[in-house]
């Protein structure tokens, strides 16, 4: 029968000792940046060594002893521009290869054949089951190369402090690093483990009856069972409205970390940026590798705390409870409302009652249906640090006096931002995951004396899938419209519930605002199937390649 292994049984007797053996097979200079690309061998399988395919980059002109390790998803593979990144911030980075073997790729890390599933393309029931063992997996080869790939940083950086940065799949290594590797600190980036639990939302009142084999993954696999002996300080960046990333669990990992290291740890969320990391979580990312990486002396508070009530006016608010230490800039909160998929929730920025105190407080304007409410906040400090708050789930009853009624407005420039999110960050993050510049997100311009919402990446929202804003069976959607130029804009309905997709374009003539009126049997699918009605839970999405705005989105 099978051994339920742990963290520490798995990593016990891990050889790393073997030569690296590595070649340089290029060498190139570009915007005062140096890369080489390096293979080095790894562990020792019983037919051949696995052989690192990887990229070092370092300034031209005063390479530095301070490095990091990257780990990409494992679809991805090392991307030149998100090591210039890291260099220019001052570091030296190694970002290495996991996925193996891909399509039109000719430099990959080449598995032998007796680990063949090590390929993310080959690994079948090796990724997300332990069938026969944990180093039977393709998560086991996967750290084994983060260890190797340390090893060489090692003696490359003489010594010098390494941190390890792991982005969806590499993330997950990167908790597994943090045990069994040597790091000053961890930063995975959309990765909480839970992995055995998809499909199971935290909150949506069911729980999974786990096999033998459940628990053998859960215990040597799932990073929530890392956490508790991570040897170093982590930092957790997590996206909302990620499909691939339980963002509602993953407090629950980052509770469980070592109480050694708890303390220096810290866990921040990037609100609407579509599975994506926004501009503060990117700049958490230096602050905190700085401190641990560096060693310089970097203020990052303890997280803040969110309290949810009724004031003497019946109103309910939140409180946001500070530490005490440090000058603040910025404290916001977000709320959503009864959604218990945490992929498909409406975030929706708090109205701020009270600027003056230090424990700040919102009004949670609700719908007046709401059952259960979803709030979070975060806290910017001077020095361009934020913390955040666990998320907090409070389930309601009865009136309060702010609460809002049904609404027949999805947006209105009066809203700010707020409402939409980015609808395609594929192009535009680095790396398909960080963004650098706030210039992609939503934001509100003025045409031809009037407001719209614009952003480059498209915009997405959810609130038709919201109670407070659905439609009925009889509904049009209206909004205004704006092009710069002579342009075609795309609308999509995408079913929340099986992710069909109905879609229309209309003709916008540019340099004008228009008007605009749909009925549901506009929108189809690509083979002709035309949407019955806009009731059905949908995620609503707007494409335009000109500079384009809309504003007054609403039910007829």
């Amino acid at each position: 029968m099978p051994t339920i292994l742990t963290p520490i049984s798995l990593w016990k007797n891990f050889d790393d000792s073997l030569p690296l053996m590595e070649l340089t097979t290029d060498v190139k200079n570009c915007d005062g940046i140096t890369y080489e690309t390096v293979k080095f061998l790894g562990r020792e399988t019983g037919e051949g060594r696995v052989v690192i395919h990887s990229v070092f980059a370092c300034s031209q002109e005063n390479p530095s002893r301070d490095g990091v390790l990257i780990i990409p998803d494992s679809r991805s593979t090392i991307d030149e521009n998100l090591l210039a990144l890291f260099v220019n911030s001052g570091y030296s980075a190694l970002m290495v290869d996991i996925r193996g073997e891909w399509e039109n790729e000719k430099n990959y890390t080449i598995y032998p054949s007796a680990i063949s599933y090590a390929n993310r393309s080959m690994a079948g029931r090796h990724l997300d089951y332990v069938d026969e063992s944990a180093d039977k997996t393709c998560w086991y080869e996967w750290v084994a190369v983060g260890i190797y790939a340390r090893k060489y940083l090692d003696r490359r950086l003489e010594g010098g402090r390494v941190g390890v940065v792991g982005i969806r799949d590499g993330g997950e290594v990167a908790w597994k690093l943090a045990y069994a590797g040597d790091f000053a600190c961890a930063v995975p980036v959309c990765a909480g483990g839970w992995r055995a639990y998809y499909g199971y939302n935290k909150f949506g009142g069911e729980e999974p009856a786990f096999d033998e084999e459940r628990h053998r993954f859960i215990a040597a696999i799932d990073s929530q069972s890392y956490a508790p002996y991570v040897k170093c300080p982590i930092l957790m960046l997590c996206s909302t409205n990620d499909p691939a990333f339980d963002y509602d669990r993953a407090y629950d990992t980052f509770s469980r970390i070592n109480p050694e290291f708890i303390g220096d740890s810290v866990i921040a969320y990037a609100i609407k940026s579509n599975a994506c990391i926004g501009v503060k979580c990117v700049k958490d990312m230096f602050m905190f590798l700085d401190k641990f990486v560096k060693e310089r002396q970097v203020f990052i508070s303890k997280p803040a705390e969110l309290a949810i009530g009724v004031d003497d006016e019946s109103n309910l608010t939140a409180k946001v409870v500070l530490d005490g230490a440090g000058d603040v800039d910025e404290i916001g909160v977000y709320m959503a409302e009864d959604c218990k998929n945490p992929v498909l929730r409406d975030w929706m920025r708090a109205r701020p009652k009270n600027q003056g105190d230090e424990n700040r407080e919102f009004y949670l304007d609700i719908y007046e249906k709401t059952s259960v409410l979803f709030a979070i906040c975060y806290v910017t400090y001077s020095n361009g640090f934020t913390v955040w708050s666990k998320i907090t789930v409070k389930k309601l009853s009865g009136a309060f006096r702010n609460s809002r009624p049904i609404s027949r407005v999805i947006y209105s420039s009066r809203n700010g931002e707020d409402c939409f999110s980015l609808a395609d960050c594929s192009a535009r993050a680095l790396s398909g995951i960080f963004f650098v510049t706030d210039e992609f997100f939503p934001r509100v311009i003025e045409r031809e004396g009037l407001k719209g919402i614009y952003s480059p990446c498209g915009l997405s929202t959810y609130r038709p899938n919201s109670s407070r804003f659905a439609p009925d069976s009889r509904s049009m959607l209206r909004f205004d419209a704006y092009a710069a130029v002579d342009s075609s804009m795309e609308l999509i309905m995408r079913s929340v519930y099986d992710g069909e997709e109905f879609a229309t374009r209309i003709n916008l003539v540019g340099g004008i605002w228009q008007n605009i009126v749909l009925e549901s049997k506009l929108f189809k699918t690509s083979g002709g199937k035309t949407l019955s009605d806009f009731t059905a839970g949908l995620m609503f999405t707007i494409k335009c390649p000109a500079e384009y705005a809309v504003n007054n989105v609403m039910w007829l």
